[in-house]
C-alpha cells in the first residue's frame, strides 16, 4: 500500500538529514489519514477516475494558505505525486511573487521587462494599487510591458495562458513570441486567456498592463491534475477576507478541490478562537458562494516555537488552541480535515523536529526543505486514499 512508500521516505530521511538522525517514530503515519467528518467525496472520486477515459480532461485543486505554502516546498511533493498518478493537466495558477519583492517558488520564473512602478503584498498593503486573488499585485509606468514566463522542469508545458489582472480595457490583442499577434478572450474580468496553439515551456507576451497584475494561470492539452497554490507570508483566514471579491476571481481555477493551510500565523496573533472560527467560515462561505461545485479540506499547522528570549525557544501553546479550533469547526459544518499537527507528532513534537534537522533551527517555526518534502508526502498520501480507494503501492512509480 502507498503507505509504504511513506516509511520508505523516511528511512531514506535518516540517510539524508544525518548519520546521527534519531527514528523517525514519532510521526504518525498510521493516522495519516482526512477526517471526513460526514462529507461525501464520491463525486471527486468519479472525477478522478474519468481522467482515464478518452475525454476525460481536469481535475482542479485550490491550495490557499500562508508562508508554508507560498514557498512550494510541500506542495510541489504533492502536486507532483498526483500528477504522477493521474496525469499532469498543467502548473495552473502562479503569482509575480518576485516582481512584487518576495520570495517565489523556484519550479517557475515570471519577469517583465521593467521594474514596476508599484507594488503591494497581502500583508504588506501598498498605497495605490491593492493585491488580487494571488495576494500579489504590481503596477507598471508604461502598459506597454512583455511578461516572459518559464516553468522549470522537463514535463512543465503549457499551451495556454492566462494573464490574472485588475479589471481593464486592456488585453484585447497580445503579441506572442516573435511579435505574432494574439488576440485574448476574456474569462472573467480578472483574466484574459491566450492560446499558443502548441506546448511551450516558456513565453514572452507583450500586452498593455493598464492596471495592476496579479499573476498567470497555465494550462496545457493533456487531462490530469491541476495543482493551484496560492500562499502569502504571514497570511491569516481573515487576509484573504480583504481582497476584493477574492472569492469570485478563483472561478477562473474552477476547483473541484479547495484545500485552506493557516493557523500558524493566528498563533503568533491577537486573534481570539471564537473570531478564528468565524474567519474560517466567511472564507469557506464566500468560496462555495463562488465555486459551489467544490468540495473543501481544511488542514491543521503542526506545533512550532515561539522566541522568549535571545536564542531561546519555547512551544508555541496556542498552535495547539488553534488546531482544535479548526478541528471543532470541521467536525460541526462536516467539513473535512487533515490533522497535520496530530500526524507530525502532536505535543512536543517541535523538539523532534528540530532534532532531526527537519524543522528551521533559525526560526523554529518553518520546516527546512527536507521537512516540508515529508509533509507533502504525507499529503499525497492522505488524498490519494481519498480520491482513489482503489491505489495501492503497485500502481506507483516514484521519481526524484
Amino acid at each position: 500500500m502507498l503507505r509504504k512508500i511513506i516509511a520508505i521516505l523516511i528511512v531514506a530521511l535518516l540517510f539524508t538529514i544525518s548519520t546521527e538522525a534519531q527514528e523517525l517514530d514519532f510521526i504518525r503515519t498510521d493516522i495519516n489519514s482526512i477526517e471526513m467528518n460526514g462529507d461525501d467525496w464520491s463525486c471527486l472520486e468519479k472525477k478522478i477516475d474519468s481522467l482515464a477515459l478518452p475525454e476525460g480532461r481536469k481535475f482542479n485543486i485550490l491550495h490557499i494558505g500562508d508562508s508554508h505554502i507560498q514557498a512550494d516546498f510541500m506542495t510541489s511533493v504533492t502536486r507532483r505525486l498526483l500528477q504522477q498518478q493521474f496525469g499532469n493537466g498543467g502548473r495552473g495558477c502562479i503569482a509575480a511573487l518576485k516582481l512584487a519583492g518576495t520570495n517565489q517558488p523556484d519550479n517557475y520564473s515570471l519577469t517583465a521587462d521593467a521594474a514596476p512602478a508599484a507594488k503591494c503584498r497581502l500583508t504588506r498593503p501598498g498605497k495605490a494599487i491593492t493585491p488580487g486573488m494571488t495576494g500579489i499585485g504590481v503596477a507598471f509606468k508604461s502598459p506597454h510591458r512583455r511578461i516572459t514566463v518559464t516553468l522549470h522542469g522537463d514535463d512543465s508545458l503549457f499551451s495556454r495562458i492566462a494573464l490574472l489582472h485588475s479589471p481593464s480595457k486592456g488585453y484585447d490583442t497580445a503579441y506572442v513570441d516573435g511579435n505574432r499577434p494574439l488576440p485574448g478572450v476574456r474569462l472573467s474580468e480578472y483574466a484574459t486567456g491566450y492560446d499558443l496553439a502548441a506546448e511551450v515551456q516558456s513565453s514572452t507576451i507583450k500586452v498593455d498592463i493598464d492596471g495592476t497584475f496579479y499573476g498567470a494561470y497555465l494550462t496545457n492539452d493533456q487531462a490530469g491534475v491541476i495543482y493551484n497554490t496560492i500562499g502569502n507570508n504571514g497570511a491569516c483566514y481573515s487576509d484573504y477576507l480583504k481582497i476584493k471579491d477574492f472569492a469570485g476571481q478563483t472561478e477562473i481555477l474552477a476547483p473541484d478541490l479547495i484545500i485552506l493551510s493557516f493557523g500558524t500565523n493566528e498563533a503568533f496573533g491577537q486573534t481570539d478562537d471564537n473570531e478564528i472560527y468565524a474567519n474560517i467560515d466567511r472564507l469557506i462561505a464566500s468560496l462555495k458562494a463562488s465555486n459551489p461545485d467544490a468540495k473543501f479540506l481544511l488542514t491543521t499547522p503542526m506545533e512550532c516555537q515561539r522566541r522568549i528570549r535571545r536564542a531561546r525557544y519555547a512551544i508555541n501553546r496556542r498552535i495547539a488552541s488553534v488546531r482544535n479550533v479548526i478541528v471543532k469547526y470541521g467536525k460541526e459544518n462536516h467539513i473535512p480535515v487533515w490533522d497535520l499537527y496530530e500526524i507530525a507528532g502532536g505535543e512536543g513534537s517541535s523538539r523532534r523536529w528540530l532534532q532531526n534537522g527537519l524543522l528551521s533551527a533559525r526560526d523554529h517555526v518553518h520546516c527546512q526543505i527536507i521537512g516540508y518534502e515529508l509533509q507533502g508526502s504525507l499529503l499525497a498520501d492522505a488524498l490519494l486514499y481519498r480520491l482513489s480507494p482503489a491505489f495501492t503501492m503497485n500502481e506507483t512509480k516514484v521519481t526524484e
